[in-house]
């Protein structure tokens, strides 16, 4: 049995037995269980100070322990999918570790009754007892250990994986006392911040003009989103232009300095940009600013058939449309979730960051306002489909997490846990796809290197071109671009910046409609298969049909609009 102590000859044979062991870190959302959970085992799992971030069990070995980290759950009479899997987790472990959150304690405790009630060897630990003090309240861990009968910790997590493998826990004894004994709640009540953040049009009023911020520091040519996107660019040439000159060979130049350099590297240069977008998201996070704008904006989402949750999933979407795609696993009903789902590709994500300044930067020196109402349309538009998708309503249960200032590791950990994703990304899919884009662009199909506009892909390519005509497109390497997105949206800007090294030449009209059919167009590889998973193949096809409709349509209107005007 695990956490018993170990002596002699059985040790090896308990050890064995122990890598199957099971402790599961449960309790209400927004209690801090992934963050114990990654200090645990070295994980870095998401995190953030709203409700939901956890959709589905996590599970890692360490040191011959399983450790599984589920969603958070109010009560075995379960209200989400999410609180589903959490309970099913609860009740096939060796040990549950009760994660409570010191300044809602009295609130986390029912579900803590419950996890005892089931028999389950249970041990407390107690998070944000540093806030419970600065509010002039505590916990005595003796107490509420008499209180609840069942060990109660109040240590760090390293102190706690000791206590887990040696199976010493403190004992539980002392005289039974009440709950007013064991816990004061200190002044717990609302800060002007929070009063602030619950005001709805505050809430909303703050986040848009976050957003603008967002985008004026990254886009704009005077802020250092742009002035250290040129440094980057600066030095991939420079590395480019110090390895060409050391090759002889015309095609494996062209391959180097065209498909992975000028493909592969274009992206990479936007990653101060996309720094700065992720800087943002994360400290909306982590300042409890995304949690307080689901609070304050839930009768709002309510005409659009939605609740409040909605929020944590749009605001995701700008980081990524998958990700966020698997913040609707929690919702209360799939008549929501599959709501959601269908809207959240109408938010532009990262992703589309790099292909809106490729377009946008030949025909704007700033282009900092067309993105920023590209991205807000894009949430206008998502809200006025969730208004035509059919489907039942969800009402809003979910923890408000108080406003706090962000812990700067804690954003530091994300902002670089998210760029690494990119640039790995980057480095490995998106370098792959240039490469194979630049052979099919560099040769016949008799296999002999030719000028592009003879070779394999601009004859495929030619065939999908008229679908483009309409937008004022005739060239069929940005008709070729677009169909790339398919595959991680990445790809457009790489294909581009490949494919015309010496940029895109398109005029007004054609841009805006190209944007605005890279706006409607269904998400990236990713995302369709995070939809299959959550809402099924049969709803995802048909969701990606219609987008894709529309993402024509859409192109098509503006181009003659623009045109007639």
């Amino acid at each position: 049995m695990i956490f018993a102590k170990l002596s002699g000859r059985n040790k090896t044979a308990a050890a064995a037995q122990s890598a199957v062991d099971k402790v599961v870190l449960a309790g209400n959302p927004n209690a801090g269980k992934t963050t114990l959970f990654n200090a645990l085992t070295k994980s870095n799992l998401r995190t953030g100070n709203f409700h939901g971030v956890t959709t589905s069990p996590s599970s890692k070995l360490s040191d011959g322990v399983l450790y599984v980290d589920v969603p958070g759950a109010y009560a075995f009479k379960t209200y989400s999918m999410e609180e589903k899997s959490a309970v099913e987790e609860i009740k096939s472990c060796s040990l549950v570790v009760n994660v409570v959150d010191a300044l809602t304690l009295e609130n986390s405790l029912n579900l803590t009754r419950q996890i005892i009630a089931t028999g389950a060897r249970t041990v407390v630990y107690i998070t944000k007892s540093a806030s419970l003090k600065r509010r002039g309240g505590k916990v005595d861990v003796k107490k509420l250990s008499a209180y609840l009968g069942v060990p109660v910790l109040d240590c760090s997590p390293k102190a706690l994986k000791k206590m887990i493998a040696s199976g010493n826990f403190p004992e539980v004894g002392g005289e039974k006392c009440s709950l007013i004994e064991a816990y004061d709640g200190g002044n717990l009540r609302v800060s002007r911040a929070d009063r602030l953040f619950y005001n709805r049009y505050f809430a909303l009023g703050c986040f848009i003009v976050s957003i603008i911020a967002m985008f004026f520091l990254a886009f704009h040519p005077l802020m250092p989103g742009a002035y250290l996107k040129g440094l980057t660019e600066q030095f991939i040439d420079f590395i480019g232009k110090s390895v060409t000159d050391l090759m002889q060979n015309e095609a494996v130049i062209s391959l180097f300095a065209e498909g992975i350099i000028g493909g592969a590297g274009g992206v990479i240069a936007f990653v101060p940009q996309i720094a700065i977008l992720y800087l943002f998201l994360s400290l909306l996070d982590e300042s409890g600013i995304t949690s307080a704008l689901a609070f304050a904006t839930d009768g709002l989402f309510e005409k659009a058939n939605l609740s409040g949750r909605a929020a944590f999933s749009l605001v995701s979407g700008f980081g990524c449309t998958a990700a966020a795609i698997l913040t609707t696993r929690g919702y209360s009903t799939p008549g929501a979730q599959r709501r959601t789902v269908a809207i959240l590709p109408f938010v532009p994500c990262g992703a589309k960051l790099p292909v809106f300044l490729t377009l946008l930067s030949p025909l704007f020196e700033n282009p900092f306002p067309a993105v920023t109402c590209l991205y807000f349309a894009g949430i206008a538009i998502s809200l006025v489909i969730s208004c035509a998708v059919k489907g039942g309503g969800e009402g809003l249960l979910s923890e408000v997490a108080p406003i706090t200032l962000p812990s700067f590791k804690t954003v530091l950990i994300k902002l670089c846990f998210y760029l690494k994703g990119f640039i790995i990304k980057v480095t490995g899919i998106v370098t792959l796809f240039c490469i194979f884009s630049w052979t099919l662009a560099h040769y016949s199909f008799t296999f002999q290197y030719v000028p592009a506009d003879e070779s394999m892909l601009a004859a495929v390519s030619r065939i999908l071109s008229p679908l483009f005509y309409p937008m004022g497109i005739t060239d069929w390497r940005v008709a070729y671009a677009a169909l790339c997105g398919f595959v991680a949206k990445e790809n457009v800007a790489a294909a581009i910046t490949m494919l015309m090294p010496s940029g895109i030449e398109l005029g007004l009209a054609p841009t805006i409609a190209f944007c605005t059919f890279m706006l409607f167009c269904p998400a990236c590889i990713s995302a369709f298969s995070a939809s299959c998973k959550e809402v099924g193949v049969k709803y995802t096809l048909k969701c990606t049909a219609l987008q894709l409709v529309l993402a024509f349509l859409g192109g098509y209107a503006v181009h003659l609009m623009l045109i007639w005007l």
